[in-house]
């Protein structure tokens, strides 16, 4: 839709989703590119409400194939953040237990891990999600 009529606020999301799914078609490249066009799309203030999701898409999955994971951490962890603050909150434990994940994963401090994983836990309680890690 976005090629034949435009950009809109929802095309940043509809390009991450879309570099996502190029993935399971073996498509990095693609995907890249689809991911890097749907970042530089929430730059738009009227797209900024979509960066959790945004964020999961192309940071706990697309940069994962071409780049280590721990260069995602700092915009998983802001996606986690900016989903609380807007209201996204699935999204935003989306982000944080992406990040939560890679961090095990590349073999951070497993001391401040579990500290994170534990305020993560008990904020999924307080927002009524169900947490993985209970």
């Amino acid at each position: 839709l976005t090629l034949q009529h435009g950009i809109c606020n929802e095309s940043c999301i509809a390009l991450a989703n879309s570099s996502y799914l190029l993935l399971q078609f073996k498509d990095v490249a693609g995907s890249k590119r689809l991911a890097e066009l749907a970042l530089l799309l929430l730059k738009k203030p009227q797209a900024k409400k979509y960066l959790p999701s945004v964020y999961a898409a192309v940071y706990s999955g697309v940069f994962c194939w071409y780049n280590h994971l721990k260069q995602s951490e700092k915009w998983l962890w802001q996606g986690y953040q900016e989903g609380l603050l807007i209201g996204d909150i699935e999204f935003a434990f989306v982000n944080a237990t992406a990040s939560l994940q890679n961090r095990f994963l590349y073999g951070a401090q497993l001391t401040l891990l579990e500290q994170d994983i534990e305020l993560c836990r008990k904020r999924m309680i307080e927002y009524g999600q169900a947490s993985q890690f209970a």
